[in-house]
């Protein structure tokens, strides 16, 4: 594992933030964390970072102890929640002045400047900025000097459909050559279209641990959408099969709902049974999934505290 984090304790004070937190994010992958404000992501990302200690727990990035051994973010870029830039500069002098430090070119600079779509306002001063600029910077600092590795809080603060679009090609052009992407994200379109493993957290705690498609799967069900010639012979056919728990027509679309994974079982049926299919696919409504995954984990922790 590229990252890893075994048993995560925070205290602050009496309140504990973190409750053994372990989670991993591997090569060649996107790893989002998910979880309402105060589940302690940001926290978890801050000790990941060595910006604050653990109370208790291991943190381990390309098999080194970064509190021991701080050459190891060399190899890692950061995007930090609400980043602090220097004022007094323009965003292309902090980049170059970063490059120095991480050993890129300027061919680099003009690499990310690009990329993040700052070309044009790189020369101005950061004081000049709105919020959505200076999280475009901070983006491409943390992208200088071809990083092994990736972690951003909260990276989409503040930025526009076109700059969420670019992140996510750069993230699966990034996944393409090896790199490892950890992010703390609300914005769950970036994970249903990059993200390769979810961690849920709640109340300092991981509830949830899987692929997007697991989290749909393990709080919504199994939702198959369909879209056939002949509803009514769909229609028949699916009061027949004892694995289907629902479904519902809209025009010539089906929405069906599965107790469990037998969608290649029902197309077959389906197929076999007369009726026309022109589309067939999992629904991922991972919105839907993620506020029933919360409920749920509040309902979980409610129960426990009255024990």
């Amino acid at each position: 594992m590229t990252i890893s984090v075994k048993g995560l304790v925070k205290y602050y004070g009496n309140k504990e933030v973190l409750k053994g937190v372990s989670l991993t994010a591997e090569r060649g992958a996107v790893t989002a964390v998910l979880g309402p404000n105060g589940a302690g992501k940001t926290t978890t990302i801050r000790i990941i970072m060595t910006l604050i200690f653990p109370t208790k727990g291991e943190v381990s990035i390309l098999g080194q102890d970064p509190f021991r051994h701080k050459k190891v973010f060399r190899k890692v870029g950061y995007v930090q929640e609400l980043p602090n830039l220097p004022q007094f500069l323009t965003g292309r002098e902090l980049l170059r002045m970063s490059s120095k430090i991480k050993g890129a070119s300027k061919e680099d600079v003009d690499r990310v400047l690009k990329i993040v779509g700052m070309e044009e306002n790189a020369d101005k001063k950061i004081a000049k900025y709105s919020k959505g600029m200076t999280q475009r910077i901070a983006i491409a600092e943390a992208l200088l000097g071809d990083p092994e590795v990736l972690v951003m809080d909260e990276p989409n603060i503040g930025t526009d459909p076109v700059l969420n679009y670019n992140m996510r090609e750069t993230l699966k052009e990034m996944k393409k050559e090896g790199k490892t992407i950890l992010m703390t994200t609300h914005v769950l379109e970036d994970v249903k279209k990059v993200a390769d493993k979810v961690y849920l957290l709640y109340q300092g705690k991981v509830f949830f641990e899987g692929t997007p498609e697991d989290l749909v799967k393990k709080f919504l069900g199994v939702v198959v959408i369909t879209e056939a010639s002949n509803v009514e012979v769909a229609e028949r056919s699916l009061k027949e099969l004892d694995y289907v728990r629902g479904f519902k027509v809209e025009g010539n679309k089906l929405v069906i709902r599965l107790s469990e994974d037998r969608r290649e079982e029902l197309l077959h049926y389906l197929v076999t049974s007369g009726v026309g299919i022109r589309s067939f696919y999992l629904d991922q409504e991972l919105e839907e999934a993620y506020i029933t995954a919360l409920k749920e984990a509040e309902k979980v922790d409610r129960e426990n505290s009255n024990l």
